[in-house]
């Protein structure tokens, strides 16, 4: 691995782990094993790092998302498997924790982690509407409100976990998610 790549994957566990604000360039260095010069002669400092960070992090939660919805599945499988999807609910959401400190919303990592989100709404739109017209949600829905509701539940889930270091309320979270969704779901009766 190159130490351009090591200084990469070490800054997107320690975001992750600690956030920007306890990010510095020699806890980096030493936990990547790259020395001063590396670190300087491919990053300008922490921010330009932690931005090409967040950057690849961003990517990569869009790549998952994408596969996540690219399957045949119904609609609302599809919204199903995102919500009941495995979480590091301790951990936190490796973007949306960066977005709770005033350092990140101030500068340039902000970017990357509204893409992620912007990027979430759109695929869960694309797919509630088609769960609309698929006949499996009613017509009256307001899809924009209930696509807040799902990335606030998960996000919840995150800080309700991490909070009470207890990972079991990220699955009470999308759980009871998942139920009031079941419930919204259009059922053959409807018809009659």
């Amino acid at each position: 691995m190159s130490s351009r790549d090591s200084l990469l994957k070490t800054t997107k566990e320690l975001l992750w782990d600690r956030g920007y604000d306890a990010l510095s360039p020699r806890t980096i260095q030493a936990e990547s094993g790259t020395g001063q010069g590396s670190f300087y002669h491919h990053f300008r400092g922490k921010e330009d790092l932690a931005r090409h960070a967040v950057n690849e992090v961003s990517k990569e939660m869009r790549e998952a998302l994408q596969s996540l919805f690219a399957t045949d599945k119904k609609p609302m499988d599809r919204i199903r498997d995102y919500l009941l999807n495995s979480r590091a609910g301790l951990r936190g959401c490796r973007l949306g924790k960066l977005a709770q400190e005033e350092a990140v919303v101030g500068n340039s990592l902000i970017h990357p982690i509204a893409e992620y989100f912007s990027y979430l709404e759109e695929i869960l739109v694309r797919t509630l509407e088609q769960a609309k017209q698929e006949g499996e949600l009613e017509q009256d829905i307001a899809v924009e409100a209930l696509v807040a509701m799902i990335a606030s539940v998960v996000q919840g889930g995150y800080v309700l976990s991490r909070a009470r270091q207890n990972p079991q309320q990220m699955d009470m979270a999308v759980n009871g998610a998942w139920d009031l969704l079941e419930r919204m779901k259009r059922r053959p009766s409807d018809d009659v």
